[in-house]
């Protein structure tokens, strides 16, 4: 008999920034961990993918401003991870057919879809010209700066 495979879905907030810091290896984004959320266990992928797909289009991306910096961005996103039960209540990350190893010992690719709210998102573009932008003003190249909140009209 084949072991069933269950499709699960997590979502995770994260905060993008970007910082200069004197004595650091100069200046870079900083993308900070968030919050975590089960999303539920599914029995096939089109029923999970539309649960991250749902997730999603209803957790908008938050642009803040900070009094230091170029502000930062929140975002989401989400995975559908292909699982098969390996011991009672025990799921490992498995291939389509249910392997949970490549025979080499290797955990196979079990990421059905990933989704982000960032990806091509206004957010992103405002996020990049005012890094650029700063970078500009930090090397003299430019007189001032937009925040990333300066940015999204």
């Amino acid at each position: 008999m084949d072991k069933e495979i269950r499709y699960f879905v997590n979502g995770w907030s994260f905060r993008l920034s970007f910082a200069t810091r004197p004595g650091y290896d100069g200046d870079h984004e900083d993308i900070s961990d968030g919050d975590s959320y089960e999303l539920g266990e599914y029995e096939n992928s089109e029923e999970a993918l539309a649960a991250a797909e749902a997730f999603i289009s209803t957790h908008g991306n938050e642009v803040n401003d900070e009094e230091d910096g170029i502000g930062s961005v929140i975002y989401w996103t989400v995975e559908v991870e292909r699982r098969v039960e390996y011991k009672e209540n025990e799921w490992l990350p498995c291939d389509e057919s249910g392997r949970i190893d490549d025979g080499y010992g290797n955990e196979p690719n079990a990421t059905v879809a990933y989704l982000s709210s960032l990806e091509g998102s206004r957010e992103e573009r405002a996020f990049e010209l005012a890094k650029n932008e700063y970078l500009a003003w930090l090397e003299h190249k430019a007189d001032r700066y937009t925040t990333v909140y300066g940015y999204m009209d």
